[in-house]
């Protein structure tokens, strides 16, 4: 996207995902830098996150693909130049993108292009990941706090009553 990037990305172990996002800022960055001859930061702001069940994968995949449709860029998904679609639509990794895991989930990768755009579906994910919560069924979020050992569904609104709040401490 002209302002904006999105990834889809499944680390190997816990710090696959820290090295390569490290790892590929620092060489972009570098790249644009010395080509305008500046230094120092390219992006402003956190990056947004946001772990996925199988379900909602296939919907961030769709959500990605079609971004650029979305925002008028493109008549269609293939047609963005910045975009793995047309790598997903040959069933070819192409050097930057290796389809295989999406394919094995989704075989024929233009039905995900297919159909009306599932609005709820695209709200529920932007919303997550702005709050960085995970997106799945109930199962899929408590095994995530069982490894995490902490609570990640939200909570109740609202201030504890003063005697719940003395008693917490």
């Amino acid at each position: 996207m002209p302002n904006h990037v999105h990834l889809i990305l499944t680390p190997e172990d816990g710090e696959g995902l820290a090295l390569a996002l490290s790892r590929a800022h620092r060489l972009y960055a570098g790249f644009v830098n010395a080509r305008a001859r500046q230094t120092g930061h390219l992006f402003q702001g956190r990056f947004g996150s946001v772990a996925l069940d199988e379900e909602h994968l296939m919907n961030a995949a769709r959500y990605v693909a079609l971004n650029p449709v979305r925002a008028r860029l493109v008549q269609r998904a293939e047609d963005w130049p910045h975009s793995s679609v047309r790598a997903h639509l040959a069933g070819r990794d192409d050097g930057l993108v290796s389809v295989r895991p999406l394919i094995d989930r989704a075989p024929r990768f233009a039905d995900l292009l297919e159909g009306e755009a599932a609005a709820a579906a695209f709200v529920r994910l932007r919303r997550n990941e702005l709050i960085g919560r995970p997106l799945g069924s109930s199962g899929f979020v408590a095994e995530i706090e069982k490894r995490l050992g902490r609570t990640l569904a939200p909570g109740k609104r609202g201030r504890k009553p003063r005697n719940q709040a003395a008693a917490d401490q």
